[in-house]
């Protein structure tokens, strides 16, 4: 993990999510890159707010893109190297474009809680791309501060789990804080045996770590509620999930997890992409 990317929009939220990600970098002795998109607002599908012109847009973002950095310099001294890049853009597309360039490891958002309506229709940047990149997204819920990660829940189900890059992400973030891992499953069956054979190959990975495998009790359409709650009460630091690639015809039928999760969560989420 060479680079950690976190973006911003210099909004509350964005910048609690760039100090996590900094104090992140950190300790993990990797280079902090801020990412800001300018673009001008769009108003509807056909109409963009031209009443500021691009180029201004970009002035102003520079300037506060400045400010930023030399808050994280202030803030976290010498032992973090930092980056910025201001790109004009969609917010989607330049991170996309950024971590297409391979240096990239891991790419931290902020998430704000809003209306359910919104959430579940057009959820938020970090949850579209989350699951959709070439590396894990930690989503950063509104309010949540940085803490070392003593230990982490991972949310698994009974389909195989990616061992590619976002487990060699999390591996590495585990073994530096030498964390606990608890594998935690919700059965959606009450005649389905508590059956852990997809996490054979995990168990390996993580061999030298304390872990643990947890079976929860399934309430019909609570399956978020039970996980939060079980992280609630063990004090679970993180939250690792894999984002899974569903059909059109279930995505307008149903709430994607990963979203639900996001929204809702007290603790950062890490979310593995299924491919």
């Amino acid at each position: 993990m060479k680079t950690i990317l976190a973006t911003t929009d210099f909004t509350k939220t964005s910048a609690q999510a760039v100090r996590y990600a900094a104090a992140l970098a950190r300790d993990m002795g990797t280079e902090l890159l801020v990412v800001h998109a300018t673009h001008i607002p769009v108003v509807s599908d056909a109409y963009f707010d031209m009443r500021t012109t691009l180029e201004e847009l970009q002035q102003e973002d520079a300037l506060s893109l400045e400010k930023m950095i030399k808050e994280l310099h202030e803030e976290f001294g010498a032992q973090l190297r930092i980056n910025q890049k201001l790109e004009v853009g969609f917010t989607g597309d330049v991170i996309r474009d950024i971590v297409d360039s391979g240096e990239v490891g891991l790419v931290v958002m902020g998430i704000a809680h809003t209306d359910r309506f919104s959430e579940v229709v057009f959820g938020s940047t970090s949850t579209k791309l989350a699951g959709n990149l070439r590396c894990p997204v930690l989503i950063i819920p509104e309010n949540v501060k940085y803490r070392p990660w003593t230990s982490a829940a991972f949310a698994f189900d009974e389909k195989n789990i990616p061992t590619g890059t976002g487990v060699g992400v999390l591996r590495e973030i585990m073994s530096k804080f030498n964390s606990k891992l608890r594998f935690v499953h919700v059965n959606d069956n009450v005649f389905n045996e508590n059956d852990d054979s997809v996490l054979k190959i995990l168990y390996n990975i993580f061999n030298d770590l304390d872990i643990k495998t947890h079976f929860l009790n399934h309430s019909p359409n609570m399956t978020v509620e039970i996980i939060m709650d079980w992280i609630k009460r063990h004090k679970v630091t993180a939250l690792v999930m894999v984002s899974r690639q569903h059909n059109l015809l279930w995505r307008m039928f149903n709430e994607r997890k990963t979203r639900k999760v996001a929204f809702h969560s007290k603790v950062p989420v890490l979310v593995l992409s299924e491919k």
